[in-house]
């Protein structure tokens, strides 16, 4: 496959992000729970309401993601909101999660002999974005990155594809999205005539006539663009 650019997602892709956040959230509820003479179940379901609340209000805005404000609001719940307190959920969360990030198998490989420009796309805010790519150590191969608090919009939202083209300076069918998620990334790819690989997908929904393509890993992919 010719392909002249590549637009990555990055969590659940690049590396497990469900494994490295499980830990990072045991890990600040468990401090929050101490904190406030909680139980653990209690410090979970006060996380699960924030989280849920700031997803509503913030519906399709990278903001939806921020921990800070899941954390902010846990601590107004039960009327202990306190500055400090907010900044060290946060830095608590952070600072294990970036510990736990492994990249997934074959990508260090991959990245290093894919020797075409790569543009990280991806929903969440900015910062904590490009901090993986450190922790992962892949920041030397990746080109340029779009959030979408950049972008102002979420994958599968066209423009925020169509930000990362235009950094590239290619046009949709020079480039190839590989990411986790059908809707968000393959199914967003294919609205503006990007092919894409369904990474880790359902065999069922592999559809080659609409240039979607399902591989499991990176050794496999980097196979098959040759």
């Amino acid at each position: 496959m010719s392909y002249k650019g590549l637009l990555l997602d990055l969590d659940n892709t690049l590396y497990n992000y469900d494994a490295a956040h499980a830990v990072a959230l045991k890990e600040s509820l468990t401090f929050f729970s101490q904190k406030f003479g909680l139980s653990d179940m209690d410090a979970l379901g006060a996380f699960e309401k924030a989280k849920a609340d700031n997803h509503t209000q913030l519906v399709f805005t990278a903001a939806s993601h921020s921990r800070l404000f899941y954390f902010q609001r846990m601590l107004e719940s039960i009327g202990a909101f306190d500055v400090k307190m907010t900044l060290k959920l946060d830095a608590v969360y952070w600072e294990v999660f970036y510990e736990a990030m492994l990249p997934d198998p074959h990508v260090l490989e991959f990245l290093s002999t894919c020797h075409i420009p790569k543009c990280i796309i991806t929903d969440f805010t900015a910062e904590p974005q490009f901090n993986k790519l450190i922790k992962l150590g892949i920041d030397p191969w990746i080109d340029h990155m779009v959030t979408s608090e950049e972008a102002g919009v979420e994958k599968p939202h066209p423009f925020i594809f169509m930000r990362a083209l235009a950094k590239l300076g290619l046009n949709p069918e020079a480039c190839l999205m590989i990411g986790d998620s059908y809707k968000k990334d393959c199914l967003g790819a294919q609205a503006l005539g990007i092919d894409s690989i369904y990474y880790k997908g359902e065999k069922e929904k592999e559809d080659v006539a609409k240039g979607i393509f399902v591989l499991d890993n990176f050794h496999d992919i980097s196979h098959w663009m040759e």
